[in-house]
């Protein structure tokens, strides 16, 4: 019954109001965001009853044309265009949510990554291809254009409207155009802007946009289909002169190949949209340029009318459509193909991909490319989805490219105070039976310097586990910390912390966003410090090093959009330790005591730390944080060293540089609530307010003897920072003023650029 129903659709569909059968071909110019009139233009033809039998189209045009003859209504366009999904399309950023946490390596203060790879017996810089991720994008065409391919059998004629697009074959300058095969891959290479995103290969051949050749493909229409009348949407590059400071009209021009975007009016009609103002990724301006593209329609619908006889009615091509669309098969994979890589790789990427039965849905799919895209040795990862009609699930196909094997960041932290820091990494990625990633990295600056050296092993058996190895040897110069732009402590803190650390850890995966670690720390750390403000440079400070170990277990979630600053996901941290090891304290000149001191600890920690952001209006994102800390740890022999071995609450960039004496305890709570107003998509204003309740205060006698309290929360202190955050493709710029109720001053500006980023191990 609905196999004649959906012919008794079709008829009325194709059926002409007159005797004349007169078909209609429309044309869609590529243009960037501009390119999104296309869909105004479509909506008002259907509204007035006018048939699209075939469809051409180049780089948006083909999107949109891609769409349209897959079954698409401009509805359900404007819907996905508006969608959160298609702004991660757009800018390759992928949701907090599926970033695959276990297999995330450490953050670090790097600007930039660079890779390297042996040529011709040469280390070589392999120069990035593209500025957007195009992970998200791969996969979201593939969603979107699979079903209809399925439905099609990857033949372009058998679609719900016929449809071509153009790209360009960049070894040979010309036009490729594509009348079969995998329809999300043909749109995708159709609209491959160079140097935005990464290009694709088909059959051998490398592909990029296809505006660099023909960007308003009347002619591919004409000889391919034959229409009786064109219907050109144009919304090309055009008059728009150079200048010497405008490199992205500088791109677009030495890429869009000049076209006079028009039909013939012999053979059509050409609507031209008033969209020259649109740049190219001004996406958010959607129902702007949807309007822009209705109205030109709409002016000329009187002229379209009088050539196009033939009527098509709205209501019987909406069902139409949802009969079509209604047949595609559901996304249900149970096979997995990979190519690209050799053998051992393709089992790593095979066995990466986790599934509880033998066939998985699209949202399971989803989840495990991601994961395996967020590998430090995948480069990408281009899925297509092939239906297989004898089992009626898809197979997935996945053609890999593995990153370079030497990865160099560099990066830093550079302000207007002293606390300056320079940054190189280096990264030595294996892919083999057994993947490892070697790791190394200095940290140089006045108030903290460091080096770290390890490795780690990635296991992909049943249940996925990693072995890492670290050596670490922090610096941390509290008294080159505390000078700021405008404002100067009155007492400065003279603390200098060396710390060495030997880590030990396995960890598993627990969700996405979550893992499970388990190990074992050695640490010699060593404080230098003064218990008076009174000494000279030639006096010599007390030291205190302590000498450990640290049994820990730790559940730990982590999914924010930035690595500083963030704006958007959830952080979970529980970690519970025991520490053994030996206090040692020798005296320095300006001290009380005479002799050397020694003393055992062991005790326990836990700590507790959550971090959440929500968005509560288009305007305004809510951020809570909170800490708990409980330890049994005994008093250290004097009260400044009592101090430096408690844990201290650092929630903001600023606090992380500074020794606050009233932000440590061995035993607190504290929290915090953020509110982030966006002012432009890379700027906000960042409001930041927390209290900090230890439960008992820590006391120093005359004689440098530390004791606490006998009440209960008699003490408590308050931070707090706000101003302006930027982020720029490099790192975030930040204005913001700090407050610290302890303090004398109490405001401190931070005007700085980069990340403040510590190696593991700093406290």
């Amino acid at each position: 019954m609905s196999r004649v129903l959906f012919t008794v659709l079709l008829c009325l569909y194709f059926m002409p109001m007159q005797g004349f059968s007169q078909k209609v071909g429309l044309v869609l110019s590529g243009g960037g965001a501009k390119g999104l009139a296309h869909i105004g233009v479509i909506k008002a033809l259907e509204e007035n009853n006018i048939p699209i039998d075939y469809i051409t189209g180049t780089s948006m045009g083909a999107i949109i044309g891609g769409l349209y003859a897959a079954g698409y209504s401009p509805e359900e366009m404007e819907i996905l265009f508006k969608s959160e999904d298609f702004k991660n399309w757009s800018t390759g950023k992928i949701p907090p949510k599926y970033v695959y946490f276990f297999k995330q390596l450490e953050d670090n203060p790097s600007f930039i990554d660079l890779d390297f790879a042996r040529k011709e017996d040469k280390i070589q810089l392999a120069l990035p291809t593209n500025l957007v991720p195009s992970g998200q994008m791969d996969f979201g065409f593939m969603e979107l254009f699979s079903p209809a391919n399925a439905l099609a059998g990857n033949d372009f004629d058998n679609l719900f409207v016929p449809f071509r697009c153009v790209a360009t074959d960049i070894y040979r300058g010309e036009p490729v155009v594509f009348r079969s095969g995998d329809l999300g891959l043909a749109v995708r290479a159709s609209m491959t802007f160079p140097f935005y995103f990464k290009p694709i290969e088909i059959d051998s051949v490398l592909l990029f946009d296809g505006g660099l050749v023909n960007n308003f493909p009347c002619d591919v229409m004409y000889e391919d289909f034959h229409p009786d009348i064109m219907i050109g949407s144009a919304v090309g590059f055009r008059d728009k002169k150079p200048k010497t400071d405008d490199i992205k009209v500088q791109i677009e021009n030495m890429m869009v190949r000049k076209n006079n975007y028009f039909i013939p009016d012999s053979l059509g009609i050409t609507i031209k949209s008033p969209v020259d103002h649109i740049a190219l990724f001004d996406f958010e301006r959607l129902e702007e340029i949807e309007k822009a593209g209705y109205e030109s329609t709409m002016k000329q619908i009187n002229t379209i009318k009088s050539r196009i006889t033939r009527r098509v009615n709205l209501d019987h091509l909406t069902r139409a459509r949802e009969e079509y669309r209604s047949k595609s098969p559901t996304m249900r994979f149970n096979n997995i193909q990979v190519s690209g890589v050799d053998g051992s790789q393709r089992h790593y990427i095979i066995q990466s991909i986790r599934h509880k039965s033998k066939t998985f849905d699209l949202e399971e799919l989803r989840k495990e490319y991601f994961k395996i895209l967020g590998d430090d040795k995948i480069k990408s990862l281009l899925p297509t989805a092939d239906y297989n009609k004898q089992t009626g699930l898809y197979d997935l196909q996945l053609k890999a490219e593995q990153q370079k094997p030497l990865a160099v960041g560099v990066g830093g932290y550079f302000s207007l105070s002293d606390v300056n820091q320079g940054y190189i990494g280096l990264d030595y990625r294996l892919f083999n039976n057994l993947p490892i990633t070697i790791q190394s990295n200095i940290h140089v600056g006045k108030f903290y310097s460091s080096f770290m050296g390890g490795t780690r092993f990635n296991f992909t058996s049943r249940q996925p586990f990693s072995l890492e190895l670290y050596f670490i040897k922090n610096h941390t110069d509290y008294f080159s910390g505390s000078t700021q732009l405008f404002f100067e402590n009155q007492v400065s803190h003279y603390v200098i912390r060396n710390d060495d650390n030997i880590q030990l850890n396995i960890s598993f995966p627990s969700k996405t966003t979550s893992k499970w670690e388990a190990g074992i720390d050695f640490l010699n750390q060593a404080d230098d410090y003064y218990q008076t403000i009174n000494f000279t440079k030639n006096d010599t400070p007390d030291r205190t090093t302590f000498t450990a170990g640290n049994l820990h277990v730790r559940l730990e979630t982590r999914a924010f959009n930035k690595k500083q600053y963030p704006t958007e996901g959830k952080m979970f941290n529980f970690e519970s330790s025991y520490i053994f090891g030996t206090e040692k304290e020798d005296p320095g000149s300006t001290s009380q005591m005479n002799q050397p001191y020694r003393k055992a600890h062991d005790y326990f920690q836990l700590d507790l730390r959550y971090e959440r952001y929500f968005k509560t209006t288009k305007w305004l994102t809510l951020g809570v944080t909170g800490e708990s800390y409980f330890s049994n740890k005994g008093l250290f022999h004097n009260y400044t060293a009592t101090l430096l071995s408690a844990h201290s609450f650092a929630p903001t960039v600023n606090s992380t540089i500074r020794y606050l004496p009233y932000l440590r305890a061995d035993n607190f709570v504290a929290g915090g609530i953020k509110a982030i107003i966006p002012v432009t998509a890379t700027t906000h204003l960042r409001f930041e307010g927390y209290f900090f309740q230890p439960f008992k205060e820590l006391l120093n006698s005359a004689e440098n003897i530390p004791q606490y309290s006998n009440k209960m929360f008699t003490s408590k202190a308050f931070l707090g920072s706000g101003g302006f955050v930027y982020h720029t493709p490099f790192g975030p710029a930040s204005l913001l003023l700090n407050y610290y109720s302890g303090s004398d001053p109490k405001f401190y500006l931070q005007v700085s650029f980069g990340y403040l980023l510590y190696n593991r191990g700093r406290k």
